[in-house]
């Protein structure tokens, strides 16, 4: 049933501006060496929505297939979880009660299906926890082939510097442990390795002699936003209680298994001890992360879910009265977290996909248009200007000065999405559109100079993102 619910809230539910923005990268993605995608992003996601793209024949069927494909991403990480599960030795029971964890969290059922590149990069890291738990951990082959997974991730987002230390981190604790530090040298060695190959063929295929540049734009180009990029939003904090709030029986059972396994760390096996050292490093960058967004604790639920498992699965034997308990628990768990993904299906993307396709009718093939978000995946937004608050600052200091002010003047887009992106633009920007275009809908403004027919003046809109976190 969660796994038919987690399809449907695929197709349901409505995008976040986000989504749109890491979706039409692949339409610029051999423009150049890396000038055409964000700067500050590793682009292996935009590969993997290309074949959305080439599924696709229309804008919005393109958002739909990605949606899907997402979603066969969380169907594929639930199935790695699940074979973690039964690797560290678990029963079959324990390891079914891990996914079904899993999809009971609604950061996880609500965000596992989004497009954004967190998804694909979880899904990598996944497997490559698998390979170390699953064969020896010490074998140059297992080593080398989890370090590569490593690397496939990090070229997906440089977000998964936190898969990546986590592994590295647990198997050179785990050899520590075993007081073997030539040990850790070698896994530590290995999995390095592993990692740099993946990063060499991503520098190879999309820089070819710019590589230097392509690597240097993969390292250095997160560095500011890491820094400083949770200080352009307040309140971030919110969504940790959030989370914690929405799902307290789920983080409650982890809590609980997270206590069981580190008071016999010592005498866990190899494959166990790397697991949770694993687990609970992750989760602390996870959250302690400096942009808390809801779809972030989706990267770490997956392994958590597996420590609620393991303490449900000794609550039921330690005796009948805490079996009762549990089952009251489970119950619990099931119905309201059932009840949450219901309501949600009232958080739906009808009004979006329809101005998609409106605005799509009114462009022919080679036109571009503007919204500063890319929510016309099968045509291009020039220039391609992504209005965050960062982007938003930075365009109305620029001014006059900026790209966007100049293609306005010149009434260059074809079309312009109104949305309170462009709301954000300061009254340089207004002005500039308020002489130049006009609005067709609330949302859709043309060149004045080639639809006469045009208002000046906006009218009410239906609001396209409201709610998108906090609902």
């Amino acid at each position: 049933m969660k796994i038919v619910i987690l399809l449907v809230l695929a197709v349901n539910t409505r995008f976040v501006m986000d989504e749109f923005w890491h979706f039409t990268q692949p339409v610029y993605l051999f423009d150049g060496t890396f000038e055409a995608i964000w700067p500050k992003k590793a682009v292996g996601y935009a590969v993997f929505y290309e074949l959305s793209h080439l599924i696709g024949w229309d804008a919005s069927s393109m958002l739909i297939t990605g949606r899907l494909t997402t979603a066969c991403l969380a169907l594929a990480l639930t199935w790695c979880i699940y074979k973690c599960a039964c690797a560290l030795g678990y029963e079959r029971v324990t390891a079914l009660l891990a996914v079904a964890l899993l999809l009971s969290f609604s950061n996880f059922i609500e965000r596992g299906f989004r497009l954004r590149s967190e998804p694909l990069a979880t899904m990598f890291a996944a497997f490559a926890v698998l390979v170390i738990i699953r064969y020896e951990a010490d074998r140059a082959k297992t080593l080398l082939i989890a370090g590569l997974l490593c690397g496939f991730a990090f070229v997906t987002t440089q977000k998964s510097v936190y898969f990546n230390f986590a592994l590295g981190f647990a198997l050179v604790i785990d050899a520590i442990c075993m007081r073997s530090f030539t040990c850790a040298i070698k896994r530590g060695g290995l999995l390095i390795l592993g990692w740099a190959v993946a990063i060499v063929i991503y520098g190879a295929l999309l820089g070819g002699q710019a590589m230097l540049q392509v690597l240097e734009v993969l390292f250095l180009g997160p560095v500011e936003l890491a820094r400083n990029g949770g200080s352009y939003y307040e309140g971030l904090d919110a969504y940790v209680w959030q989370t914690l709030l929405r799902n307290p029986l789920q983080y409650g059972l982890v809590v609980v298994g997270f206590v069981l396994s580190v008071t016999r760390l010592r005498k866990l096996d190899n494959a166990a001890r790397i697991f949770l050292v694993y687990a609970v490093v992750l989760t602390a960058f996870v959250f302690f992360h400096n942009q808390t967004w809801p779809y972030v604790f989706a990267m770490a639920l997956p392994f958590l879910a597996v420590y609620g498992a393991a303490a449900a699965t000794f609550f039921l034997r330690h005796s009948k009265r805490w079996t009762a308990i549990m089952v009251g628990v489970f119950i619990a768990i099931a119905v309201q977290s059932t009840v949450r993904n219901v309501q949600y299906l009232n958080h739906d993307n009808r009004a979006q996909l329809a101005l998609v396709q409106f605005a799509e009718a009114r462009l022919a093939k080679d036109d571009t248009y503007f919204d500063g978000i890319g929510m016309i995946p099968s045509r291009r937004m020039e220039p391609r200007l992504w209005l965050d608050a960062q982007g938003v600052r930075k365009t109305n200091e620029e001014g006059q000065n900026s790209a966007l002010y100049s293609a306005l003047l010149g009434a260059e887009p074809h079309l312009v999405i109104s949305t309170y992106r462009t709301d954000n633009l300061g009254d340089v920007f207004n002005s500039v559109l308020e002489t130049r275009y006009g609005f067709l809908t609330p949302h859709i403004m043309l060149p004045f100079e080639t639809n006469l027919e045009l208002t000046p003046t906006k009218s009410e809109r239906t609001p396209l993102f409201s709610g998108i976190y906090d609902d």
